[in-house]
């Protein structure tokens, strides 16, 4: 049976999801841009000079602190130019790659030091939050569980939902890390109850685990807001340390990290009113908007919404990069069709 929580809204969805329709590929961005400024507004240093070719998954900017991640190309390419906040890149299309960074051990050999490393090297960040995950999993205070929240419940966002799609054994293996470096068993996982498939690839694959319970929750807004989702998993309220909050897409990310490989990509939803296909695109990183857009069909709006159409930020220039925490691009090209519930905030 599928839970909600008192006082959940019931909006209308525009957000596409479907656990058959596929993740879609973008179409390939000429100029890649890569901010600098990181969480704490932290300014990594570029590893590289304007003029120099680059390959994809190298490493073109980091900084020797440990709150700071590195900035791992997306494409190969020359470097146009280099400022103290960005990198930009323009993209020669043939995608050469640098060599990957090969562990000398199996995860399940390693120490939560040597993980750590891996996860930092790989450049992950919690989109939810906008900090490094590495740095989330180092802060001192062991949480009592972990949560994998596999649904955004804003009404224009799936690309949490379809991160999670045909994933649950990467998802667990990503979670199973976790645990290992906290040294803590109990995780909940949460499912919206319209992702049936995904709900029962969790069930067979936890089928004799005890320490993971599994949820399903009724698509209901705001049911993935961090306080709510607490509260209705545990019981409990949210005191900031006891539950740590991670989405399916940062597990699945993990799982790759701990075999060497970068993350360069980010699963963006493109909806709207006025886009007659919601869709999910796999996006390389640095690439443009603009350019998603376009891959969407949709060249020119005359609003966009970088996030949730509740708390994501108005976006007056298209040739904004995407970023790790980039979730959805929301655009409408009549002002009249924004929801009510959103338009007095941009």
């Amino acid at each position: 049976m599928s839970i909600s929580f008192s006082g959940a809204k019931n909006y209308k969805l525009h957000n596409g999801f479907s656990e058959i329709a596929g993740i879609k590929k973008p179409l390939a961005s000429p100029i890649h841009s890569y901010p600098l400024r990181q969480n704490q507004n932290l300014l990594i240093e570029p590893l590289i000079k304007e003029g120099d070719r680059i390959l994809k998954n190298e490493k073109i900017a980091d900084l020797d602190v440990f709150s700071a991640i590195p900035c791992i190309s997306s494409v190969s390419g020359r470097v146009i130019s280099v400022s103290e906040e960005r990198i930009t890149v323009e993209n020669d299309f043939l995608d050469d790659e640098a060599l990957l960074l090969i562990p000398e051990k199996k995860a399940d050999d390693m120490t939560s030091r040597e993980l750590l490393w891996l996860i930092r090297e790989s450049g992950i960040i919690e989109p939810r939050t906008g900090i490094p995950v590495h740095v989330t999993l180092s802060q001192g205070k062991v949480p009592s569980d972990i949560i994998v929240c596999c649904f955004d419940s804003d009404p224009y966002v799936s690309s949490v939902q379809m991160s999670a799609v045909a994933n649950a054994e990467k998802i667990l293996y990503g979670l199973d890390i976790i645990l290992r470096i906290l040294c803590i068993k109990k995780a909940f996982i949460a499912v919206e109850s319209n992702a049936k498939k995904t709900y029962s690839d969790f069930k067979y694959l936890l089928r004799y685990n005890k320490n993971i319970s599994l949820y399903s929750l009724k698509p209901r807004y705001p049911q993935s807001r961090s306080d709510i989702l607490i509260k209705t998993l545990t019981g409990k309220s949210d005191d900031g340390i006891s539950h740590i909050i991670f989405t399916p897409e940062t597990l699945c990310n993990i799982s790759d990290a701990v075999k060497g490989i970068r993350i360069t990509e980010k699963i963006v939803t493109v909806s709207g009113d006025d886009i007659l296909e919601p869709s999910n695109f796999k996006v390389p990183l640095g690439a443009y908007i603009s350019t998603v857009l376009t891959s969407a069909g949709y060249s020119s709006p005359e609003k966009i919404i970088s996030g949730g159409i509740f708390d994501g930020k108005a976006i007056t220039d298209a040739d904004t990069p995407v970023t790790s925490d980039t979730k959805a691009i929301i655009a409408f090209n009549d002002k009249n069709n924004i929801p009510p519930y959103r338009k007095e905030l941009i």
